[in-house]
């Protein structure tokens, strides 16, 4: 998609054009005029593009009428996580599962936002959707790591197992006695 303004091409998603400030329709195809405005986008640096100055369309106030809704981004559940599935895995094996979906749960709360500047509130609610979801099944993975972690502990402690490992280890220590 193309700006109708200055004729540089934007994602399909945007709904301000990076270059002027010009508010984009959703869904507004201008391929058919992309060079409208042309020798008005460059100036004397190198032909780059230096349109911010006096436009009011990329501010602050964009929102006055609709507010941007306070959108969660997880990042500190995620890196919390994280956090916990590194240290926990010297406990129970397990817990180290949980540790992928935790990085994708940060790396997905870092585009919300990116989202939000480029005034995509409908994008960034997705991202944050998707954020939330990583961070529960990371969540849960390490719950469950740490409950198997601690029943199969129980299970060591409390059978034969463990008083015959120690006497094995007893009698090795006898045996190579240095």
């Amino acid at each position: 998609m193309f700006c109708p303004k200055c004729g540089n091409e934007v994602g399909d998603y945007i709904r301000i054009c990076p270059s002027c400030g010009e508010m984009l329709e959703p869904g507004e195809d201008t391929k058919s005029n992309p060079q409208q405005n042309s020798n008005d986008n460059f100036s004397s640096n190198n032909g780059y593009s230096n349109n911010f100055s006096g436009n009011n369309n990329y501010s602050n106030n964009q929102y006055q009428n609709n507010p941007v809704p306070h959108i969660p981004d997880y990042k500190t559940q995620s890196i919390l996580l994280i956090v916990f599935s590194s240290i926990l895995c010297c406990f129970t094996c397990l817990s180290i599962i949980a540790l992928p979906f935790a990085i994708v749960a940060l790396v997905t709360s870092n585009k919300i936002k990116m989202h939000i500047a480029a005034g995509n509130i409908d994008l960034a609610m997705e991202e944050s959707k998707k954020t939330k979801m990583w961070c529960w099944i990371s969540f849960g993975i390490l719950i469950g790591a740490i409950v198997l972690g601690i029943i199969f502990n129980i299970y060591f402690l409390s059978s034969g197992f463990y008083n015959d490992f120690l006497e094995q280890m007893s009698d090795f220590q006898y045996k190579y006695d240095f």
